[in-house]
């Protein structure tokens, strides 16, 4: 069972950065790879079943009031984003009657699509504990330059104006190497990571 957990996982961190640049991947393999996202995204939940199980069981710490919020908020971006998603198709999911709709869920996709790749990175940190507590110092300031960049990448990439709903079209440089756009959305991926991590600790030290 861990070990199917970990692949889902594992498999969702690959789509996330390809999830982020469709037009850079096209209109068609993007909604192929929004259905995957989504599936294995309710995939994830199953396996996880006993944590919805006991959701409102046990002492609820400052710790686990953060995971829960972040957590359901992630769910309902993760739900709402690819039904916006469909209703917009022009491929996979083209034979649907939506046309009508297109235009205005299209102002909504975006930023549902930003704040849910922040939010999955963040749940992503709040478990990295564990691993994160083992690196050695010079992987530790390693990261910490890493991190640093992808405060300079996330606005570099615009990903607060898509946020908040300050321009409602994405840019994409199509003389870019592609590389540089995924190792961007991976730095940034790592800070908020790190951001999910780094609060777990400060609660846990709180506690203390």
């Amino acid at each position: 069972m861990k070990a199917k957990r970990w692949i889902v996982d594992a498999v969702m961190v690959v789509l996330l950065p390809v999830l982020m640049a469709y037009s850079l991947v096209g209109e068609a393999f993007h909604e192929v790879a929004g259905t995957l996202m989504l599936a294995l995204f309710l995939l994830h939940h199953w396996l996880n079943r006993a944590w919805l199980k006991g959701l409102f069981r046990g002492r609820h710490t400052a710790r686990r009031v953060f995971q829960t919020a972040i957590n359901l908020l992630l769910l309902i971006f993760m739900i709402a984003q690819p039904l916006t998603g469909i209703l917009m198709s022009k491929h996979l999911y083209g034979f649907l009657p939506t046309a009508r709709l297109s235009a205005a869920v299209r102002a909504i996709h975006l930023p549902l699509a930003n704040w849910g790749f922040v939010l999955m990175c963040v749940h992503a940190g709040t478990h990295l504990e564990k691993l994160l507590r083992k690196l050695p110092t010079a992987a530790k300031v390693a990261l910490g330059l890493i991190t640093a960049y992808g405060g300079y990448a996330f606005v570099k990439r615009r990903i607060p104006a898509y946020m908040f709903f300050r321009t409602s079209f994405a840019f994409f440089d199509y003389s870019e190497p592609r590389i540089f756009f995924f190792l961007d959305y991976l730095t940034v991926m790592i800070l908020f990571a790190i951001l999910g991590y780094g609060t777990i600790e400060l609660l846990c030290k709180r506690r203390s």
